[in-house]
């Protein structure tokens, strides 16, 4: 049996082979799995946590319209692709959103989900 069900979560999302980031109802960057970092290139001791998303995630301008996108609106997506720039290289990126809400159906805030499909979208040219 489980007894600490928070660690437990925890090291899910930690373990995730996809990129997390969470951000509250405020705009404010909540969490970012070990793979986000990996797959953004963003040193792991870059103030990122409790800082307003366009500010952390300032150098990823379609990743920031995503967030904005998904919190003014409340839409979701399932499956789309963005471009991002990582030392003058492009990284295709695979994305989906999901709107958070606790047990009592209160909105809490919004996470993007994704992957660096780069390689899979260069091999299908």
């Amino acid at each position: 049996m489980i007894k600490n069900c928070e660690e437990f979560y925890e090291a899910i999302l930690n373990n995730l082979t996809g990129g997390l980031v969470s951000v509250d109802i405020k705009g404010n960057v909540v969490y970012m799995n070990p793979m986000a970092y990996k797959i953004l290139h963003i040193d792991t001791s870059k103030k990122i946590l409790d800082a307003p998303y366009a500010k952390s995630f300032e150098d990823f301008q379609a990743l920031s319209e995503v967030i904005k996108e998904t919190i003014d609106t409340g839409k979701t997506v399932r499956r789309a692709e963005i471009s991002i720039m990582h030392a003058n290289v492009p990284l295709i990126i695979g994305y989906s959103t999901l709107m958070i809400k606790n047990s009592k159906n209160i909105y809490l805030g919004i996470a993007v989900i994704f992957q660096d499909i780069s390689f899979v979208s260069a091999t299908k040219k």
